[in-house]
């Protein structure tokens, strides 16, 4: 189903449009009742042919903003230390 909405949301943006787009982060997984989670790193892989990214955010476990962070291999490897955060993508169609 995401991609599915992915490639909806894909054709529905003019060229150069921008899309703002937030999902659970962590480790990669499938919680009780199919509720998925991804890890920063797949979900650049996914969105990057398609995607330039202008920000990244996040929301910690603490529920604190994070706001336009860097996204350093560190990072990637962690998903800043995140159980179960939120992360938000702000992205320009190219």
């Amino acid at each position: 189903m995401l991609y599915v909405g992915l490639d909806n949301i894909y054709r529905m943006l003019k060229k150069g449009g921008t899309f703002y787009f937030s999902v659970p982060i962590w480790r990669q997984r499938v919680d009780f009742n199919a509720d998925r989670v991804f890890s920063i790193r797949y979900l650049l892989d996914l969105l990057n042919p398609r995607y330039e990214l202008l920000s990244f955010s996040y929301v910690d476990d603490a529920g604190t903003l994070h706001a336009d962070v860097a996204l350093d291999e560190a990072a990637l490897e962690t998903d800043f230390g995140c159980d179960v955060g939120c992360g938000i993508f702000e992205l320009r169609k190219r």
